[in-house]
Parts: C-alpha cells; structure tokens; sequence
C-alpha cells in the first residue's frame, strides 16, 4: 500500500507542474488534430518512489489505445499497462496498473532498470533491461506475467563478453527486444566508452546467446537501441554512430543514426544506412554553427515499408536537446530511403526535450520546462499521443 507521505509529495510536485500538463494544437499547423502531452507521466507508489524517475520504452497493449510503457523508478524497474490519459491513481498516471519488477534477490542487485518492453498477449511480456551488482552493469531479460511478484526463474542474466578471449565485459545494457531477439552494447572499463561494442541476444541459445553486430565502419563505435521483426527471419536494427573509440570520452553521444537488417536464419548482417540531421526552418537558426549529435533511440514499423524512429538532436555548444520523429521509408529494391523526414515534437513549453521510445503515433521521453514565477527549473517525463509535429 502506499504511503501517506509518497502520495502528499507527487501531489505537489504536479501541482507544481500543472500548467505543463496540456492539450493544444501544434503550432504552424491550423485545424490539425489536437496533441494530447500528458507531463508529467510516472510511477508514484512504492517502494522508494522518488524523483528519479525515467521512461524508456514502449509498446502496443492487448486493445487498442492502451500501451506497456517501461522505466525506472528510483532503483526500481517500474512497468506501466494501460491507456496515454489524465487520470491518475495512487499507482502514478494514467487509468491503467503499475508493476514494479525488479531482477531476484539472487542476483545481488542494487538496482533494476527496464529499457524495452514486447508484448506476448493476455498479460504476458519480455522484458530486457540491466540492473548494477558489485560496481558491474549487467543485463537482464524476463519472460513472463505482468506483476508485482514475478518469479526468479523467470529471469536470465547476461553479461557481454569478448567472444574471442571469452573476457566479460564491465558494462552490459539489453536495450531493445522484438520476437524473441534482443539488441544491446558491452563495453570493458578502460576503453574509453561503454557503448562501444553492440551485439544481439538471444535468450533461447544459452550456449551462445550473444553474436555480435558487424558493421562496415568498424573503425567507429555503434549502439544498437532498437530491433524490430519484419517478419520471417528478418530484423531491422536501429542506433548511433560514434566518433573511432580513441578519440571519445567516456560517455559521449554519438554522432549519426543509422538502420540495418538483420537474417536471423543466415546470420547476415545488410542493408547498412547511416542518416544525419541538416536543420531546416526555425531550427536552422537554433542549431546554427553549432556540433550536432543524433542517434535513433528506438524503432516502430507499420510493416508497409515505413519506419517511424524516436531521435534526439543535441548540440555540444550551450545543451540544446530536442526530440524528433524520423520517417524513414524503404524503396521497391528493398533498401532503405536516404531522404529521411525529421519532424520535431511540440512539446508545449519545453526547452529541452528527447524522443526515447515510440508506438506508432505515441512517444515517451524526457522534458525540461524553464523557470517560471515562483518555480524552478522542472525535469519530468512525458507521454504523448497522439504525437503532432512542427513543420519546418
């Protein structure tokens, strides 16, 4: 049950934040469908809520207008079942159920955070994520009900490994699964980025559940974000592009997005396509001189050739951060479109924004708000659906 005290300070951080949570229309765009932005949008019960709070993935629930949103809460992995609205209960947002699903007690975990969820149907999930034991980030992936007591053998815990000296890696992070593959990075202390080395899991292969991810640029570093199955055997893969690993700092972002397939039955890796961000209309002047960094931070497709991806366009002079939608689409001989749409979200009231996951028109992602009379500067998550773009 949760506690007094919990439910009194949600209760006055949205009010604190109630002028953000709206419904308006895009601007630049007269009779356009209203954008519903539901922020804040998180978990509030406990145990240990706290303001640390983050949404990370999502996808479709059993009926139409319902979601499973995925996130962390505190050192909590917390799992939202239910429709985008304004309702609220004493779980968090929206009408639907929060469930707080954290790796066995056997792992020896300090704390759980689910990236991606996929829905199986009639309540059941795969869930892919990492959680940190003894100063290592490992990776996790869970198979079963929606619930607050999920069983431990339902669990599997991974950490990457070099494949050729069999050395395991410090830094695991499952980011993404779709139909019964996972895509993610290892990364080794020392190396100069976590992130370097991006690699598929597949948890139905215990002998060898990880293969790693061949790129033609393999002097750069990659993250792999997304996975989406196209059907029969074959995958599409989304993530970033990174500066050669001797140059980076740990925990750089990373430079390009990029797009790539994946045969699960030759093993093959094609269609290789990195995309960068060329700012248009207002954002050309908010963007202007400055370093631009993107990746695509997930993947959604309506399986007639049209790729949507979340994204978030920074720049490392001043902390500009906004989110985007890319539509990417494939051509008739099957590879994938260089021209590129990239819409920005309106995100009424933002300054800084980011895109972390996407389900057809709906997105999750993260909200600065400035300072307004009396307030501070707020940090919060939001929903959005269904999503409205500015136009350049």
């Amino acid at each position: 049950m949760i506690h007094e005290k919990w439910f009194k300070k949600q209760v006055l951080a949205l009010m604190a934040v109630a002028a953000f949570d709206v419904v308006g229309v895009s601007a630049g765009q007269p009779g356009a469908d209203s954008v519903d932005v539901v922020s804040p949008f998180l978990y509030t019960g406990s145990p240990d809520f706290s303001s640390d709070f983050g949404l990370q993935g999502i996808k479709g629930g059993d009926t139409a207008g319902t979601f499973i949103i995925t996130g962390t809460s505190n050192v909590n992995g917390v799992v939202y079942n239910g429709p985008v609205n304004h309702g609220f209960t004493t779980q968090g947002s929206g009408t639907g159920a929060w469930y707080v699903i954290n790796v066995p007690l056997s792992f020896n975990a300090n704390s759980t955070s689910i990236y991606g969820p996929d829905n199986l149907g009639g309540g059941t999930v795969n869930l892919v994520g990492s959680y940190v034991s003894c100063n290592l980030r490992i990776g996790f992936f869970y198979a079963g009900p929606l619930t607050n007591t999920p069983s431990s053998g339902n669990f599997l815990s991974y950490r990457g490994r070099n494949l050729t000296t069999g050395q395991l890696a410090d830094f695991t992070y499952i980011h993404s699964i779709s139909r019964g593959l996972a895509v993610g990075n290892y990364g080794f202390q020392g190396e100069g980025n976590p992130f370097g080395h991006a690699f598929i899991y597949n948890p139905s292969t215990q002998a060898q559940p990880q293969k790693d991810i061949m790129f033609p640029d393999s002097d750069k570093t990659h993250t792999a974000y997304g996975i989406w199955y196209n059907g029969g055997s074959s995958y599409t893969i989304a993530g970033g592009v990174g500066l050669p690993s001797g140059l980076m700092n740990y925990g750089d972002p990373l430079g390009l997005a990029y797009l790539m397939d994946y045969d699960s039955s030759t093993g093959r890796f094609s269609n290789y396509q990195t995309f960068d961000y060329k700012p248009e209309g207002p954002d050309s002047q908010d963007f202007k001189g400055k370093t631009i960094l993107t990746h695509f931070e997930g993947i959604w497709s309506d399986s007639k050739g049209l790729y949507k991806l979340p994204a978030t366009v920074s720049s490392t002079e001043d902390g500009l951060s906004k989110a985007f939608v890319v539509d990417v689409r494939l051509q008739p001989n099957g590879r994938f479109s260089t021209n590129a749409t990239w819409s920005p979200i309106n995100i009424p009231g933002a300054s800084v924004s980011t895109n972390d996951s996407i389900f057809a028109d709906t997105s999750v992602g993260l909200v600065t708000y400035p300072n307004i009379p009396g307030q501070h500067e707020i940090v919060t998550d939001y929903a959005v659906t269904p999503i409205i773009t500015e136009r350049p």
